[in-house]
C-alpha cells in the first residue's frame, strides 16, 4: 500500500506542473490554440467544441478584401504587432472569401512580429494552424 500510494503522490505532483503550463500557452486573448493543423470545416469545429469561434476579420464572417488597418479578433489590426506567446505561422479566421466560397482566409506572422499578411486559402488544405477566441 505504502509503494502505491508513494507512486500516486509523485504521479499527482507531477502531473501539476504539466497541466499549469498546458494552460500558460493559451496567449491572452485567445481561449485555445490547436496543436495540429486542419481544413478550415474542422477548425470552426475545433473551436465550438471549446466554447469559442475561430477570430473574425472586421467583425464579418464574409469579405471580398482586408485592407491595412482592418482589425481582427484577439490579433489586432493588419500590419499591427503579432500576439505575444502566440507562435509565428499563419492561423485560419472564421471570415470566409465572399468571391470565392471555396477560400476562407489567414492571417500570418511570418517571423516579423508582426499581422504581415492576411490572404485566401482553399478552406480544405490543412495548412493552417487554428486559434479560437470567446
Amino acid at each position: 500500500m505504502k509503494k502505491f500510494f508513494g507512486v500516486f503522490v509523485l504521479a499527482t505532483m507531477l502531473a501539476v506542473p504539466v497541466v499549469a503550463s498546458a494552460a500558460s500557452q493559451v496567449p491572452a486573448g485567445f481561449i485555445a490554440v490547436s496543436e495540429s493543423r486542419m481544413p478550415w470545416a474542422k477548425a470552426k469545429t475545433f473551436c465550438q467544441q471549446k466554447g469559442g469561434k475561430l477570430p473574425l476579420i472586421g467583425g464579418s464572417t464574409k469579405r471580398s478584401d482586408v485592407p491595412d488597418g482592418t482589425p481582427i479578433d484577439s490579433f489586432g489590426t493588419v500590419e499591427g504587432s503579432w500576439p505575444k506567446g502566440l507562435g509565428s505561422d499563419c492561423y485560419w479566421t472564421g471570415t470566409a472569401h465572399s468571391d470565392d466560397p471555396s477560400s476562407a482566409w489567414v492571417v500570418c506572422d511570418n517571423g516579423g512580429g508582426s499581422v504581415s499578411s492576411v490572404y485566401s486559402h482553399h478552406a480544405r488544405r490543412e495548412h493552417n494552424g487554428v486559434v479560437c477566441v470567446p
